[in-house]
């Protein structure tokens, strides 16, 4: 029993001793946690900036009606993708070109 005691108090006193130690490593952790976050968040928006920008860049560059109907189903479908439209690839290449056009405006507003 006084075994028992004997290692509860030293138990207490090794805490005592060492918790302001730990604590104070909690805390630089969770500080270097939030500069993280902070970091990823910035360099985020930066990079969201830069894909907004290449997309509207695209969106404008997109060929005339008369160059798109020149280009495989599957070559107006991966443009599209390219500025994140949708097609189906089961519409008639005149109907994807329309889709096309019609929501590349939309996404230019």
């Amino acid at each position: 029993m006084e075994l028992i005691v004997g290692l509860v108090v030293v138990a207490g006193l090794v805490a005592f001793f060492f918790w302001p130690k730990v604590s104070e490593k909690i805390d630089d952790v969770q500080e270097d946690i939030t500069e993280a976050r902070e970091a990823v968040e910035e360099k985020f928006e930066e990079v969201s900036e830069d894909v907004e920008d290449a997309v509207k860049e695209a969106l404008n560059n997109l060929p005339t009606k008369a160059q798109l109907m020149k280009l495989t189903k599957a070559k107006i479908d991966e443009l599209a993708q390219e500025v994140g439209i949708t097609l189906d690839r089961r519409q008639t290449k005149e109907k994807m070109v329309a889709e096309l056009q019609k929501q590349a405006k939309k996404a230019k507003q």
